[in-house]
């Protein structure tokens, strides 16, 4: 199997990550029916969105009800395997292991993720339907990762070694994946004269399931 460069392994983000947009406790804002009517007019956008928050230089709007970046955190600490980079790795390698040697490796990483993800939602009796919040985070980052991987190395080459550019690709898709990035955030425009702007919950997983996914594909640490 490849031979693994001794690391400290990354922790997964905490709950309280700043990439999780904050629920508001109270009612709709105010200027919620205004802003939507103007998402519709100016964006052609019919799904209401969310005020969440309000300050001098922007408005965070969320397409998702109250309280589910803290559901998709609980949902995430029911499956740490997800996370675990000798965890992940050790998935990997066994359906890297039991794929015909064409098979792409990134192709073996997302079905091992998505092994681990039923695993964990048989164990957990997660409904289906929230087990794909997390299906499409995987997804994702398996696009990303296929991108970023373009010399498609397959599970029997053993003398495979990531080229320059596909480390330079890395570099790209892990920046890709700021929570401030476009493949996380839309920008809609200006409303009231702030920004309006839509986040996804889920970036500071996404980056760390890139970094263990590169290292189970190529056996080396992520480019630094």
């Amino acid at each position: 199997m490849l031979a693994m460069t001794p690391d400290a392994p990354k922790p997964r983000p905490p709950a309280s990550d700043a990439t999780a947009a904050p629920d508001t406790a109270a009612g709709p804002h105010p200027r919620e029916p205004a802003l939507n009517a103007w998402l519709v007019e100016t964006r052609g956008i019919d799904r209401p969105r969310r005020i969440v928050r309000v300050d001098d230089e922007r408005i965070l709007v969320s397409k998702f009800e109250p309280g589910f970046a803290a559901r998709l955190h609980e949902l995430l600490d029911l499956m740490p395997e997800l996370f675990d980079e000798a965890s992940v790795v050790a998935a990997y390698e066994a359906r890297a292991s039991a794929a015909p040697p064409e098979t792409p490796r990134t192709a073996a990483w997302h079905d091992a993720m998505h092994t681990v993800l039923r695993a964990a939602g048989e164990r957990h009796a997660i409904p289906d339907l929230r087990q794909a919040e997390v299906r499409t985070g995987i997804d994702s980052v398996y696009a990303v990762l296929d991108s970023v991987l373009w010399s498609t190395p397959t599970v029997g080459d053993g003398g495979y070694e990531p080229a320059r550019g596909e480390i330079s690709a890395y570099r790209d898709g892990l920046d890709r994946l700021e929570p401030t990035a476009d493949l996380f955030t839309r920008h809609y425009g200006e409303f009231d004269g702030r920004d309006v702007v839509n986040h996804c919950p889920g970036a500071s997983f996404a980056r760390l399931m890139l970094e263990q996914a590169w290292r189970a594909c190529t056996g080396t640490a992520p480019p630094a």
